[in-house]
């Protein structure tokens, strides 16, 4: 007859200290995949009235250095302070009227237009953009229309369909926000051709350099120059062209100030 000895089966115990840096290390993995999470970005189809072109912003935007001696930074007004100031039908219409994130336009004003290239601006802006636009061509460059007037209700879809993309603060770099916006006046243009289009770099194209030296001999100024973000509350915008007038528009380019200062009207910020 076998004999059966009854044996202990021995179990390893795991040593407390090692359970709990294996906890510890869970919750540290934890912490970290939802901080990634949270980072990730809501992507959302931007919302743009058809005709309308999207600007490529920078991802991470830049702080431009301020060129100007801030003692010709005009002081802030009691209108300043009360920002925005809601124009007038007979201010909005004039050629040199300034619109910013402090002087908005009235929600229905609709200024008188015609057409340039397919585009629609004011008359006079109208016709001073062909004769640039023919001038630039015959000196080989290509040259484009983007974008010109737009109505109010149009600027509502372009300006939240950015925020919706990158967040009210960094729209706001680039962006105006509906009544702000220079485009509905009919006097403001964004043009292109050779590349860089809606884009900084296409400061550098040879049509940029070319607006840089020319684009007031036909009454137009860039609007939102570079090292002028503190300024004017917008970032560079090489393309972004306003008509002011011949006269206006060289007295400006030569006294090295932006619209705002010109005319010592409140800027910068909402």
């Amino acid at each position: 007859m076998l004999l059966h000895r009854n044996k202990k089966i021995r179990t390893s115990k795991v040593s407390p200290i090692v359970v709990g840096i294996v906890a510890v290390v869970m919750v540290l993995v934890g912490i970290v995949v939802w901080k990634n999470i949270e980072k990730s970005p809501n992507q959302v189809a931007v919302e743009l009235a058809p005709g309308e072109f999207p600007k490529k912003a920078v991802e991470q935007p830049v702080e431009l250095v301020v060129t100007q001696d801030p003692m010709q930074v005009p002081a802030p007004t009691q209108e300043a302070n009360n920002s925005p100031v809601t124009l007038t039908a007979d201010q909005a219409s004039n050629i040199t009227v300034v619109v910013n994130k402090k002087n908005k336009l009235p929600n229905d004003y609709v200024p008188t237009l015609t057409g340039v290239r397919g585009a629609s601006m004011r008359p006079e802006a109208a016709s001073a953009l062909e004769t640039l636009l023919t001038s630039a061509e015959s000196a080989g460059l290509g040259v484009k229309i983007i974008s010109s007037y737009r109505s109010y209700n149009t600027q509502v879809n372009t300006y939240n369909g950015y925020v919706n993309q990158y967040g009210q603060a960094q729209a706001d770099t680039f962006s105006a926000r509906p009544g702000h916006s220079e485009h509905q006046t009919g006097l403001a243009v964004d043009v292109g051709g050779g590349g860089c289009d809606l884009e900084i770099c296409f400061g550098n194209t040879p049509f940029g350099e070319w607006l840089k030296t020319n684009v007031s001999s036909y009454g137009f100024i860039i609007r939102y120059e570079e090292g002028k973000q503190a300024l004017t509350g917008y970032q560079y915008e090489p393309w972004h062209l306003r008509y002011v007038g011949n006269s206006v528009a060289t007295a400006i380019q030569g006294s090295g100030q932006t619209l705002d200062q010109y005319y010592g009207v409140p800027a910068g910020g909402y």
